[in-house]
Formats: structure tokens, C-alpha cells, sequence
């Protein structure tokens, strides 16, 4: 595990990452947005060990990944990613999973599993997805790998399902100079919407900051070492915070990095963000829809017509005066082609109702039921 295949893998996360906040961002205007780059690109890498042909450069190409990176070298790349993302740090945890769950009754092509548990440490459940237990058990795993902060990732398993590919994400951790508590206070934070209030955190300190007439930018550190930074990026005012989203380029990361510590006055509101979505129609956009439709070569996970079916994700990050709390969910589900679904009706909502004598074709009563009484 070289730093360069290290520094491959984390170089197209953050490309690919810009891109998919970008699409999320702009399908949720004036919504708060939140992703994990890290956590679903890896659980479409580990999904991209079935792909094929197109279907493989097409998820190769919207990972970051240069076309002439071979299966083998992107694993290696992830696999030194992984290992150096779980190396602990005083006052940091930071915590990556994986795991598998497989419709029993398929019959899952050995190199794929061996490819994933060897390079993404995979836990491998072969589980009856007809049962509603095989639910509740991923679930409980992504309960627990996420400590409490996503209880859920999905509701149910649809009858061509026969695939979920999970990546659970998981952060903690104090700052290395903590806010005074006494020095936090209620004042107006200026939203699209207009003003609402917010607790906002005070504090003078030395921090790494860069600041021009487009925007300010401060890092934020946790934990003894330093290593995982918050950045806050913060455009200029009377810039639409969409229309900035749009024209970010990452690049104020890179200058954050290399930026000396100067004395800085931060006033920052405590916030919380929960962010629910598929990913499918974002990853369509950035290139990836071969797999997210019929036609899909996923020969390499079984000899069966298959395609992605969802990207379920979920995120959840809270900051105040101690630290921080971060955790991301990604569930990949992959679904047969051409099964003969079960239809289900489900009448929730108001509906028409007639009584026939189909003898005679009589319409007897017909009605529009708006509420059940």
C-alpha cells in the first residue's frame, strides 16, 4: 500500500465528491445539502467489481478514476485508503465499514466476494430478502456502525432485489482548542428565507484562514493531532449561496492546506444537518446511468441480467462549543432485470369504488371515497 495509490484514491473521491454535491446542491435549492464522497465511492468501487465492458468504464469514469486503471489497481488504491483513514488519532474517532447482504437463493460469482472482503474488508450476509428480518438486520448494522445517528437506510426490499452493497461512515471528535461555552450567544443568521436565530460559538484564536473578495475561508481543527480539519467556507455577502456552490472548485481546500495561522476573530452557529436521499438521478447526470438502467453488465456479480437499482444515502453531521459528530450511510441495491413483480395496491388515499352485476354489466352504486369513515 504505496502513499500514491493512497493519494489516487482520495484524489478522485474529492473530484468525484465535488461533482455529486454540485448535482445534489443544485437539485435542493435552498435546502441544506450534505454527502459523504468518501462513503459512496466506496460502496460503488466494491459494486464495480461486477461491472463490465461499458457499464465498468462508465462507474470508473464517474469515480474520479483515469479509464486506464485497472479493477486491481483501484482496489489496492481503496484498500490503502481504508487502512489509512482507521489509524487512529488522539481525540478523533473515525470509523469505516462495509458489508454485503445476498439474496440466498442467488448464486454470487466467488472472485467478486473474494475481491471485496480481500480489498474493502466486506462482511459477507446471505439472507432471505423475502423475510422482513433481512430489513431489520441491515438496518441494525447501519444503527450500530453510525452509533444511533442513522437507525435506517431502507424501508423495504422490493422482489427483484437481490444485492445491497452498505458503507457506513463514522466520525467523533473534540476540537483541538475548544469554544468557551460562556462566550456562545443568540443572534440573527441571515438565511435565503431571511433572518432566523441561531447560538452562535465565539472565539479568537490562531487558525489557518484564507480570504478574498469572493469568499473567507477558516480550518478548524480536531483532536491532538490535527488531522481531520472542518473547513467553512464563507462567500462574500450578497452571493447566493447556490449560485457559489455551482462555481466551487475545491480549490480554497488546497489553499487552507498550505495557509499559515494567523490571528482570527470566528463567530460560527452551532448547527445540525440530516440530508435523505437516492442518489440515482444525481449519478445518472455525472455519467454513470448505463448502470442504473436495463442493459447493465454486472456479469461479473452472477450470470443474471442485473442493474443498480438505488443509491440510498443518508448523512448526518452535528457541530457545538465541544467538537463534532459526523455519520454517512450508502446502501447500493442491485436488481434483477425482468422479473415478474408482484403488484401491490395500497389504497391510502381517496378513491373510486363501484358495485357491478357483471351477469347484466348493472352498474349498481358507483362512489368517490375521500375519507373512509
Amino acid at each position: 500500500m504505496t502513499n500514491q495509490s493512497n493519494n489516487t484514491a482520495a484524489s478522485a473521491t474529492t473530484k468525484f465528491g465535488l461533482a455529486l454535491f454540485k448535482e445534489e446542491a443544485r437539485q435542493n435549492k435552498g435546502k441544506n445539502v450534505l454527502v459523504s464522497p468518501a462513503s459512496v465511492a466506496i460502496a460503488l468501487a466494491m459494486t464495480m467489481n461486477g461491472a463490465r465492458s461499458t457499464t465498468l468504464a462508465a462507474m470508473q469514469s464517474t469515480l474520479g478514476f483515469s479509464e486506464n486503471e485497472s479493477l486491481e489497481t483501484i482496489n489496492a488504491s481503496m484498500a490503502a485508503l481504508l487502512a489509512a483513514l482507521t489509524d487512529p488519532s488522539s481525540g478523533v474517532e473515525l470509523n469505516v465499514a462495509n458489508a454485503i447482504w445476498a439474496e440466498q437463493s442467488m448464486s454470487f460469482k466467488p472472485d467478486f466476494l473474494n475481491r471485496v472482503v480481500a480489498a474493502y474488508q466486506a462482511t459477507i450476509n446471505n439472507a432471505d430478502f423475502g423475510d422482513a428480518g433481512t430489513v431489520d438486520a441491515i438496518n441494525a448494522w447501519a444503527d450500530e456502525k453510525t452509533k444511533g445517528k442513522i437507525p435506517t437506510i431502507i424501508k423495504s426490499i422490493s422482489p427483484d432485489m437481490v444485492m445491497f452493497l452498505l458503507n457506513a461512515i463514522y466520525f467523533k471528535g473534540k476540537w483541538s482548542e475548544a469554544f468557551d461555552k460562556s462566550m456562545t450567544y443568540s443572534r440573527a443568521f441571515n438565511s435565503e428565507e431571511g433572518e432566523v436565530s441561531a447560538m452562535f460559538m465565539n472565539r479568537e484564536a490562531e487558525l489557518r484562514y484564507v480570504g478574498n473578495k469572493s469568499y473567507q475561508a477558516v480550518a478548524l481543527p480536531f483532536g491532538a493531532s490535527g488531522r481531520v480539519v472542518l473547513y467553512v467556507v464563507l462567500p462574500a455577502a450578497g452571493t447566493n449561496i447556490d449560485d457559489f456552490v455551482q462555481n466551487f472548485d475545491g480549490a480554497v481546500f488546497s489553499a487552507l492546506k498550505q495557509a499559515y495561522k494567523s490571528e482570527v476573530e470566528l463567530s460560527l452557529p452551532r448547527f445540525q444537518v440530516e440530508f435523505d436521499t437516492d442518489l440515482k438521478a444525481s449519478l445518472g447526470k455525472l455519467g454513470m446511468s448505463e448502470a442504473l438502467s436495463a442493459g447493465a453488465d454486472l456479469s461479473g456479480l452472477a450470470d443474471a441480467s442485473m442493474y443498480i437499482s438505488q443509491v440510498k444515502h443518508k448523512t448526518f453531521a452535528r457541530f457545538d462549543e465541544d467538537g463534532g459528530e459526523a455519520a454517512a450511510v450508502t446502501a447500493v441495491g442491485v436488481a434483477l432485470e425482468c422479473v415478474r413483480m408482484v403488484p401491490r395496491i395500497d389504497v391510502d388515499r381517496p378513491f373510486i369504488t363501484a358495485l357491478v352485476d357483471e351477469t347484466t354489466d348493472t352498474l349498481l352504486f358507483i362512489g368517490k371515497v375521500s375519507t373512509p369513515e
